[in-house]
């Protein structure tokens, strides 16, 4: 009961969507946070407006855009009948760029509403603009410049939207730029800066290779890139919960107070041996559960807390903040899940953190809170099979351990992150990974039978292949109605910048091997801008919000413009 218990108060303060269980129809739904919940699952079991029934290429499609200055990563979010200062009372959906502009938009209707409600740009050119990624002399794998990747997230008590911008930035009297990171607090009535905002996560002169000493480690604003999506977590003592940001490169998490945005608390997982080698970057999305507890996602690094190191590459760490003692915070590992192939993994750049924890409704079994997880594969030597894993959320089980794991069917493995979806009758986990660096594959539906990945592993499976894997969404009307709504980018994995123009899918969520709608069925009324990686879509009232290279695509039932 404890799950449900946070859904519910989720629900209430404003971090996550909603209270599935109690609220009324008619009741405003927001998105506040990257798929829909804390728990990450994935699901909007409010959708009464779209069912299998009329999502087709007849009565569906494309019903407006709103052109952006940048690649949109960043999940869309939404907050209905929200007061925007001087405009009245809208629908709103929230837009952050790579171009580190936050938008917010009419919801329903561009041609009433055409220009932005209001926009927030955080630039200053020439003197302050986007993090150019090929500054980077690591990797450059978003394309061409990085401002705002993670997706934001809002707290609906205090009407702040929080997002991490990057800037390069030239200093009078200075011969090379700074790198920054930042955290800032926007009204979202008003788009402006809150009291206190921004707050500088770490500015670093000519990239000197120093960054900023932490408690636990070296961020480094130029390599240590933020991609994951914020939590704002409900904890004991904040009132209005914890913010987490957590960053790539060295891999380290940063607990904020949202209210002061006073850093609280940093935790780095591979700071072995040397804080500039230990790897294990957080490149998915961190979960939160009712007690405080956040379960982070690592990727390649050093491992050696079974020996007792402090090392946790490739692992879930389940994290809580806690005094110190001395009047601060620290963040405690409260346990942890190594999967046995750790250190192949390591070896060979197979990160478990491809992908983000989902923490499972509870489920009937021995086991009730599970967490569901799958990440990259493709190397023989490792566990050839590309293990979707079951982690029992109470006791995780340190390397080794886990409740169940199935072999993918993605040879490659996972870049994406599973949906959950329960009929009542069927419980039902949706994921999709890649086969090869050139291959694409189908999006799986799996079956939950008391708590246990059932046997027969996959139920059903798109037509469609995906060659970059793709993140899911589910929309149902409670336990009825379901869909499963995915973007296709239509470009090899690797692939810097996609040319191709994203495709919105829909499928039957109860037999994926029915599709219910394209948006390349009438590609000339319902053609989507470039396609960007990873983009889930977001689904609300009627509506489905797709993230472009240059545009913020609309689409919900026709008509649709021809």
């Amino acid at each position: 009961m404890k799950r449900l218990a946070f859904l519910l108060f989720l629900g209430v303060i404003g971090v996550g969507v909603f209270a599935f269980a109690v609220q009324p129809p008619a009741a405003i739904i927001n998105v506040l946070t990257w798929q829909y919940s804390n728990s990450r699952l994935g699901q909007n079991l409010h959708e009464t407006i779209l069912t299998p029934t009329n999502v087709n290429v007849t009565n569906f499609g494309k019903i407006f855009s709103y052109p952006v200055d940048g690649n949109i990563y960043a999940q869309p979010l939404y907050v209905g009948q929200l007061a925007i200062t001087g405009q009245g009372t809208h629908n709103t959906v929230f837009v952050a760029t790579e171009n580190d502009s936050v938008y917010a938009f009419d919801a329903d209707n561009a041609t009433v509403n055409p220009n932005p409600l209001w926009q927030t740009s955080l630039l200053n050119p020439p003197n302050v603009i986007a993090y150019p990624c090929l500054d980077n002399h690591k990797a450059c794998t978003i394309y061409p410049t990085i401002g705002i990747t993670g997706t934001p997230v809002i707290d609906r008590m205090t009407n702040a939207i929080y997002v991490v911008a990057r800037t390069k930035e030239i200093v009078s009297g200075q011969s090379n730029p700074y790198y920054y990171e930042r955290l800032h607090a926007l009204d979202i009535r008003t788009g402006k800066e809150k009291p206190g905002s921004p707050a500088t996560i770490c500015g670093d002169y000519a990239h000197t290779g120093q960054g900023c000493q932490f408690t636990t480690g070296i961020f480094d604003p130029l390599a240590d890139g933020q991609r994951s999506p914020l939590l704002l977590e409900p904890t004991a003592g904040f009132p209005q919960g914890v913010l987490y940001i957590a960053v790539a490169g060295q891999g380290m998490i940063l607990a904020y107070d949202p209210v002061s945005l006073n850093r609280l608390a940093d935790f780095m997982f591979t700071p072995h041996p040397t804080n500039t080698t230990g790897g294990g970057g957080i490149w998915a999305g961190v979960s939160g559960d009712a007690n405080g507890n956040v379960y982070v996602p690592v990727g390649d690094g050093t491992f050696d807390v079974n020996v007792g190191g402090n090392n946790y590459g490739d692992s879930i760490v389940k994290l809580n903040l806690v005094s110190n003692g001395t009047g601060g915070y620290l963040l405690q590992v409260m346990d942890y899940f190594t999967p046995p192939d750790e250190l192949c993994r390591q070896t060979n750049d197979i990160d478990l953190g491809a992908g983000t924890p989902v923490l499972l409704p509870p489920q009937t079994g021995t086991v009730p809170n599970l967490i569901v997880i799958a990440g990259k594969g493709s190397v023989p030597t490792c566990d050839s099979a590309n293990p979707i894993y079951l982690v029992n959320a109470d006791t995780m089980g340190g390397l080794g351990g886990g409740v169940q794991s199935i072999g993918g069917t993605s040879a490659q493995g996972y870049y994406s992150t599973a949906a959950y979806f329960s009929t009542g009758a069927a419980n039902n986990l949706y994921l999709g990974g890649v086969l090869s660096p050139t291959t694409g594959d189908a999006m799986q539906e799996y079956r939950l039978v008391s708590g246990l990945f059932n046997p027969t592993k996959t139920v059903s499976k798109s037509p469609t292949t995906y060659l970059a894997g793709a993140t899911p969404t589910i929309t149902a009307a409670g336990t009825k109605n379901g869909i499963m709504w995915t973007i296709e980018r239509p470009a090899l994995l690797w692939t810097e910048e996609a040319t191709n123009n994203a495709v919105l899918h829909a499928y039957n969520a109860t037999n994926l091997h029915l599709e219910l709608y394209n948006s390349t069925m009438n590609s000339t009324r319902d053609l989507a801008g470039p396609a960007v990686k990873y983009q889930p879509p977001m689904v609300i009232n009627g509506k489905v919000y797709v993230g472009t290279q240059t545009e913020l695509d609309v689409y919900g039932l026709c008509p649709c413009p021809q």
